[in-house]
């Protein structure tokens, strides 16, 4: 039997093949990820960035359990990742990292600094422990950062 996982993965739009890439490695493995991202194979066609954030990624990081970063080069300093990262706190979702296969030596969101419950490298099982909540903090090569995660707590 898999697990099954709802998740919004918070991505470039330029980096569209990275999601279908991430389901791709999941595949096979127990897991069955039902994702609510904006990508090419469901394109958001609204232009104007309130409602983009309000009626559309706003219900979608709603309805997910679970927030996957990718984090690729340009994922650092993009507004949009940035507000889904930020929104998904604020939500109190799960927010995992995930380094995208091939993007070593690229600085993470402040946000993702942040808030991130886990930051894996491009590794299904470690993935797929990070979805199932272990906190685990890495660099691109799978090797542990030291003392990169605070849990988070409401005041």
């Amino acid at each position: 039997m898999s697990s099954i996982h709802n998740v919004f993965v918070a991505h470039r739009h330029e980096d569209d093949g990275l999601v279908g890439d991430l389901k791709s490695l999941l595949e096979g493995r127990g897991v069955e990820v039902r994702d609510a991202s904006i990508t090419d194979d469901k394109p958001n066609r609204a232009s104007n960035p309130d409602y983009i954030k309000q009626q559309i990624l706003a219900p979608n990081i709603k309805w997910a359990g679970k927030v996957i970063v990718l984090i690729t080069p340009d994922t650092k300093n993009h507004e949009w990742v940035d507000w889904e990262i930020e929104y998904a706190q604020k939500a109190d979702k799960l927010i995992i990292g995930v380094w995208a296969h091939g993007h070593a030596e690229c600085e993470l969101p402040d946000p993702l600094k942040k808030f991130a419950d886990a930051v894996v490298g491009w590794n299904a099982d470690k993935i797929i422990q990070a979805l199932n909540g272990e906190r685990i903090s890495e660099d691109p090569s799978g090797t542990p950062r030291e003392n990169q995660l605070v849990k988070r707590i409401d005041c």
